[in-house]
């Protein structure tokens, strides 16, 4: 456990010594800032008072602020995971790594969790949003928390399959298209099931990651949504692990 904790440590660092991590962090800051304060201004506007469409705050104005930032952590989460292993091919770094007494598991998993460190950090970065929510109106806790652990788990979905490719290639930006790309195709997953029926309306129900979010976000923790993004995260490092120790054998 140690190792792991050593190798995640220092990945998060990595990302505050990169011009790409300073920027996702101050980007998304400032994103998100604003888009709380456009969906604040718009739940307070007078016009929805006088035509009598309050705004709830649980089943509205949470999930929208939400649902704008998976889209933003969707589009930062390639860039996060592109250069978890190709920039070690890159710098010849890999080899070194390999031939050291390290599991080819315990490198996978201090590398994902380095990386869910620094996206626990732009979701950190977002709670004086909830405060200040919270310092308006009274907004229910557990609605919010079930968006914080929907976003979180949604993301770290992205990035363990985002990994898979840097472990594949030694280019960055073929690791960044093939991991925005598929992100999209299970996006849009949910689109593509509501114009289908029967069987496979159900198979793509139950494949898309929007549809096991949907109920984390009204605040139900259900145990096919939280088995579905474990088995989900476990297969994309399982496969990763693979790749890893392939190259063991090379």
């Amino acid at each position: 456990m140690s190792v792991i904790f050593a190798i995640a440590r220092r990945e998060l660092n990595s990302y505050f010594q990169t011009a790409v991590g300073w920027l996702s962090l101050l980007g998304f800051v400032g994103l998100s800032g604003l888009t709380f304060a456009w969906i604040v201004s718009a739940y307070g506007d007078p016009m929805n008072a006088l035509s009598g469409q309050a705004i709830d705050i649980n089943q509205y104005l949470i999930p929208d602020f939400f649902g704008t930032l998976a889209v933003f952590l969707l589009l930062l989460s390639p860039a996060l995971s592109m250069r978890l292993f190709s920039e070690d091919f890159q710098q010849n770094s890999f080899e070194l790594l390999l031939s050291s007494p390290i599991t080819s598991q315990q490198i996978v998993l201090g590398k994902f969790f380095g990386a869910l460190g620094f996206v626990g950090t732009l979701l950190l970065s977002t709670t004086h949003c909830m405060a200040i929510l919270y310092w308006l109106s009274t907004p229910d806790i557990i609605i919010m928390m079930m968006n914080y652990l929907s976003t979180f788990l949604m993301t770290a979905s992205f990035v363990s399959l985002c990994m898979l490719f840097s472990a594949f290639t030694r280019s960055q930006l073929i690791a960044l298209a093939l991991g925005f790309t598929s992100i999209l195709a299970l996006w849009f997953l949910s689109g593509i099931a509501e114009m289908a029926s029967g069987n496979v309306k159900e198979i793509l129900s139950f494949a898309s990651v929007l549809s096991h979010t949907e109920s984390l976000n009204k605040g139900l923790l259900q145990l096919k949504d939280i088995v579905y993004f474990i088995s989900f995260i476990a297969f994309f490092l399982f496969a990763t692990q693979q790749r890893i120790e392939a190259y063991r054998w090379q």
